[in-house]
């Protein structure tokens, strides 16, 4: 299994380096990127390459992905909580009801000796 992680991320590798490879001219041709939001001054990088630019959009997407993961996470957690908290008292009322049983049981059969 861990060859076959190997082989696979060796694959994916030389795929991106060739991507990287046939596209060097685009990647480092130098652009400079502006940002109009209509109620703020409108913001512009200094000119960077395109790779430089597409690395940061990936890595933005990336943070913004990760917080929105996270705060499901945390609604998931406070989720399994409560569910635990259920079975908990389910356990404990399941436990109270054996009880119970047991003691009718006995009273029962000592009812009937008599």
């Amino acid at each position: 299994m861990n060859k076959l992680k190997f082989i696979l991320i060796l694959i994916i590798a030389g795929i991106i380096g060739l991507f990287v490879l046939q596209n060097m001219d685009f990647l480092l041709a130098k652009k400079s990127f502006s940002l109009n939001l209509f109620f703020i001054k409108t913001y512009s990088t200094p000119e960077l390459p395109t790779g430089i630019i597409l690395l940061i959009s990936f890595f933005a997407g990336l943070l913004v992905s990760y917080v929105f993961a996270l705060f499901e996470r945390f609604r998931l957690n406070g989720e399994i909580k409560g569910l635990n908290y259920t079975i908990d008292s389910n356990i404990e009322k399941i436990a109270e009801l054996k009880s119970e049983v047991i003691s009718l049981k006995k009273k029962f059969s000592s009812e009937q000796k008599e």
